[in-house]
């Protein structure tokens, strides 16, 4: 059976989830997931069904379940970043932004949390961990996922944030499959990788342990749909695109996320989650992920055709760019990386300047998917 790919605000903080049966439940499971689902349906203000049936309830922003971290027990929520908000310019007429925000929003004061469900938390039980895409080429965290990306890697200079406009789609993948598309930034030692990584998804376990059902990322939006379909791009034709930046308040050291068209600021990763990122990054990455089937088949990755040099072909990230310790917006070195999965299903290809002035540096990549095992 395949599922139509739903696509979702990708938010990700180095969570372990194991892939395992959904029906395999014992009994101390059931108790522990009653109890998990207690803790994260927290009282709510206000509550209302979006258009696609979801539930969402409006939480207190001070009461959000994402508090109940252990390592956020000391933790009060920043309100505001202080970071001075860049335009990263870019707007290009064959290309359509992303708007975001519930046609109901919450009240001031509270944030939207969708409702959440014992089958959701079973179903968090069979997403992958994000493989990590500073250790793709050199040691592969499991056999079944592929990565395709280009690297930046920093030596003598921090990263304090990262920036790219990503197009999405929509494609078909089996129930078992995912597919993601990714800003990462990440540092530390490959055995302990601290990581970020937000961009969109889709898999055929549906929604599982992203956005909001694991602890730890703080959202201070009122109206942003984390599990609303989004429109998709179409080959050769019209491109939808989500400008994404996440970047580190130097006050604070939280990790802000943002889209930049609409000034929309998200939410954040409190600097308390990470042991390697408290002070800036040595790596950000612009990609994608596939994870193989149980029958060893690949999924689409964006468009479901690899790059050929033309904008409406493949999912490209353009403007990519990033941030140092005074804020400046610095274009990709010469020294980046290119990492093109080895299964031949997908492939990535880097352009510097090669189409019009408000592409900048940008990427295309993506594949048919298929047998990759």
């Amino acid at each position: 059976m395949q599922y139509r790919m739903k696509l979702l605000p990708l938010m990700f903080v180095f969570f372990r989830v194991s892939l395992c049966e959904v029906g395999n439940i014992s009994e101390d499971d059931d108790i522990e997931l009653e109890r998990q689902v207690k803790m994260m349906n927290r009282p709510s203000i206000k509550t209302f069904v979006t258009e696609v049936g979801d539930t969402i309830d409006c939480i207190d922003i001070d009461k959000q379940p994402s508090l109940q971290h252990p390592l956020l027990k000391n933790h009060k929520v920043q309100k505001e970043p202080t970071l001075h908000l860049t335009s990263f310019g870019g707007n290009f007429s064959r290309t359509k932004s992303i708007q975001f925000g519930y046609k109901e929003s919450c009240p001031v004061g509270t944030v939207p949390i969708p409702r959440i469900t014992k089958k959701d938390l079973i179903r968090a039980r069979a997403l992958p961990r994000m493989p990590s895409s500073k250790v793709a080429g050199q040691d592969a965290l499991q056999s079944n996922q592929h990565v395709v990306s280009l690297s930046e890697d920093m030596t003598e200079n921090t990263i304090y944030g990262a920036y790219g406009r990503l197009s999405i789609y929509n494609i078909t993948v089996a129930h078992d499959q995912f597919s993601s598309h990714n800003l990462w930034i990440e540092t530390g030692p490959k055995d302990h990788i601290s990581m970020i990584a937000a961009g969109w998804m889709g898999n055929g376990y549906r929604d599982g342990c992203y956005n909001l059902f694991c602890p730890g990322f703080i959202l201070v939006y009122k109206g942003l749909p984390f599990n609303e379909p989004l429109p998709g791009s179409t080959y050769g034709g019209d491109q939808y695109e989500i400008p994404i930046q996440i970047e580190q308040d130097r006050k604070t050291g939280n990790w802000w996320l943002i889209l930049l068209n609409s000034q929309t600021t998200l939410g954040y990763w409190p600097n308390e989650l990470f042991l390697y990122l408290r002070d800036g990054s040595r790596h950000v990455a612009w990609g994608g992920v596939g994870l193989a089937g149980s029958n060893g088949v690949c999924p689409p990755m964006g468009s479901g055709h690899k790059p050929d040099g033309k904008f409406r072909h493949a999912t490209y990230f353009r403007k990519l760019q990033w941030i140092d310790a005074k804020g400046v917006l610095l274009l990709p070195s010469d020294k980046v990386s290119k990492w093109v999965d080895k299964s031949n299903v997908y492939d990535l290809q880097y352009y510097r300047k090669l189409l019009r002035r408000a592409f900048g540096y940008w990427i295309a990549y993506g594949g048919p998917g298929g047998y990759c095992r």
